[in-house]
């Protein structure tokens, strides 16, 4: 039973990592005005903030977000995995929350 809760934790911290950055996302477009409701306009979004603050790692970035997502369904990553990824989107966040507006 402690294993399938370990488990379900960690596809839970998978979900969580990503509703973290969608979150940051949908406030950054929201603030600009821009169209934020599915996942190609976060794509499109990642792409305009790399635009204003030339920080081409953001797509980088992103993607493990969206590598998590994936995870929650499919459990295809090992606690190492989501570790590391995780600490991805959360140095993320703190990057797409620093850009100003242009």
């Amino acid at each position: 039973m402690l294993l399938k809760c370990a488990a379900w934790d960690l596809l839970q911290a998978s979900e969580k990592f990503w509703r973290a950055a969608a979150q940051t996302l949908k406030s950054v477009a929201q603030e600009r005005e821009w169209e934020h409701d599915s996942h190609a306009h976060f794509f499109r979004i990642v792409r305009r903030l790399i635009d204003e603050s030339g920080d081409n790692e953001l797509f980088a970035l992103f993607t493990a977000a969206n590598s998590l997502h994936g995870n929650f369904y499919e459990n295809w990553m090992n606690e190492a995995e989501i570790r590391t990824q995780s600490e991805q989107v959360r140095r993320r966040i703190e990057r797409v929350a620093a850009i100003e507006p242009s």
